[in-house]
């Protein structure tokens, strides 16, 4: 067994553990680690958040910091002092924590930062943006989680292509790994549903007018979430008299099983650096209409899904309509087999979490070459 002074000591920076794909998939990672060769920490510098309680169940430490302003230097300093006290050998950021955790990293001379890219980041400010790109060329590798959201940071943040590596997020697959069977017949209502923040992003308003096109149908929608658009969407279905199609459900706490609840997924976004949700609802058993948008269809096409144009209303519930009548045909039970077969081939945790681990010691072993 390793010592565990000789571990290699990691710091992930992020700004929470807020109820999110990403902040799901870095618990996971976290968790999935081989804790007799890493020893990790965690820094979140804005908030707790929903999943940290898996990981002090699992006694990985953790540094919770409340940041209070855009530009907090208090706080970055309570990071820079944080990681001075701890001495990783690894930073690894995403999302917020790719400018504070990689200039305080660089400034302690840590020997390898590390970020993974979560999104195609459309809705991202110029300045943060600038600052992304700045504070890029500090790190030894950024991770993309999709070819997609590759291609955009090598263009937001003009990388060079060597620079990023793609290693897909992955999920749970013991967790989500149940073969659905319908219980509902073709006569009875059924449900379709998404879950995702509340959010331009994802598009639920997109979702809301398909639904305008299907009043005639027996077909029930499930909202879950959370987010800044709640009011208005719950205004919108109201004002479209949708109040007995549609309900916003708030947050879920026990997904795998919400998920079993439902009869279809449906997942609306404008743009998706890859799309988490989608592994879960594909493992659940639950055929999938989704955006033919960014990482998407890396995990949704022809074989496993049905696509329809981002932003398109009308495309979107003539596919639902489709589906509510077929749901029992060949070829949907195909598509979910199909989904289901190509997400535990390549998106299970375990093989991800490897990836990373095999990047972690390459790279400090480079590191400590060069020094």
């Amino acid at each position: 067994m390793t010592d565990k002074k000789t571990k290699i000591k990691i710091a992930y920076v992020l700004p929470s553990l807020d109820k999110g794909g990403a902040e799901r998939f870095i618990t996971d990672l976290i968790l999935n680690l081989n804790r007799e060769i890493f020893s990790p920490t965690l820094l979140l510098f804005v908030r707790g958040g929903e999943w940290l309680s898996e990981l002090e169940a699992n006694d990985i430490p953790t540094i919770i910091l409340e940041k209070r302003h855009k530009l907090d230097l208090i706080n970055f300093w309570q990071i820079y002092s944080a990681l001075r006290k701890t001495r990783p050998d690894i930073v690894h950021t995403q999302q917020g924590g790719d400018i504070y955790g990689r200039l305080a990293a660089k400034l302690l001379r840590i020997p390898v930062i590390v970020s993974t890219e979560q999104n195609i980041n459309q809705d991202e400010t110029p300045a943060v943006t600038a600052l992304k790109r700045l504070t890029a060329r500090w790190a030894a590798k950024i991770f993309a989680i999709s070819e997609a959201v590759k291609i955009d940071a090598i263009k937001r943040y003009r990388l060079a292509p060597d620079k990023l590596a793609i290693i897909y997020n992955g999920i749970n697959i013991q967790k989500f790994n149940s073969r659905k069977i319908r219980k509902n017949n073709i006569a009875s209502t059924l449900t379709f549903g998404t879950m995702g923040r509340l959010a331009p992003q994802k598009g639920q308003f997109v979702l809301i007018s398909a639904w305008r096109r299907l009043k005639d149908k027996d077909i029930r929608c499930l909202i879950a979430g959370v987010g800044p658009l709640e009011k208005e969407l719950d205004e919108r279905i109201r004002y479209y008299g949708l109040t007995d199609k549609i309900n916003l459900v708030g947050p879920v706490s026990d997904s795998a099983g919400w998920l079993e609840s439902l009869d279809a997924f449906v997942f609306p976004s404008l743009w998706e650096g890859l799309g988490l949700v989608l592994l879960e609802a594909g493992l659940a058993g639950l055929p999938i209409i989704a955006s033919a948008e960014g990482g998407i269809t890396e995990i949704i096409d022809e074989q496993t899904g049905w696509l329809v144009p981002a932003g398109d209303a009308e495309a979107l519930a003539a596919k639902i309509s489709w589906l509510a009548v077929n749901l029992d045909q060949p070829e949907v039970q195909e598509k979910i087999k199909n989904l289901q077969t190509k997400i535990i081939g390549r998106f299970d945790i375990k093989k991800i979490a490897a990836d990373y681990e095999d990047w972690y010691q390459r790279l400090l072993a480079n590191a400590i070459i060069i020094l």
